[in-house]
């Protein structure tokens, strides 16, 4: 059983696969109709525990280029209901210039890393590329993401 402050690994996936979404496309409806589509996913593989975070990648980037085209008829029209709440105080502006402008790959590195906390050597096996390449990836993202809030 998961302790007050740890929660347990199917929780630790469900938000990791909100976030992911949301963050790539900004849209609620979007994000939570692709979030169960890759959870189904995940749970017909065995893939739901922490030990298959590099497995989770693969997964979640296989229904990323669908994310646009998907809706759900479970959606739950208020955010809050969802129980996805981003900080009031957020300015998700910077984000946006970000997605819409920055290289795909960069977008997907700092996302992966900084926003989800995954490790290099996890999203270099996710992606089927080195630890080198998704470090280079990150700071290059960090750089043209610093750039907006600069402008």
């Amino acid at each position: 059983m998961a302790s007050a402050h740890e929660p347990d690994s199917s929780d630790a996936v469900v938000e990791t696969a909100a976030k992911y979404f949301y963050f790539s496309s900004l849209s609620e409806q979007s994000s939570f109709a692709a979030s169960l589509k890759a959870l189904t996913d995940l749970k017909h593989k065995g893939w739901l525990g922490p030990e298959n975070k590099s497995r989770w990648i693969q997964v979640l980037s296989k229904w990323k280029p669908r994310l646009r085209s998907l809706r759900s008829k479970a959606w739950v029209a208020s955010v809050k209901e969802a129980g996805f709440i981003l900080p009031p105080d957020l300015d998700i502006n910077v984000w946006m210039s970000f997605l819409s402008n920055g290289e795909p790959t960069e977008v997907e590195a700092v996302l992966l890393s900084k926003i989800l906390g995954f490790s290099d050597d996890d999203i270099a096996e996710g992606l089927g590329v080195t630890p080198g390449t998704v470090r280079y990836r990150v700071g290059r993202g960090l750089r043209h993401l610093g750039g907006y809030l600069e402008s």
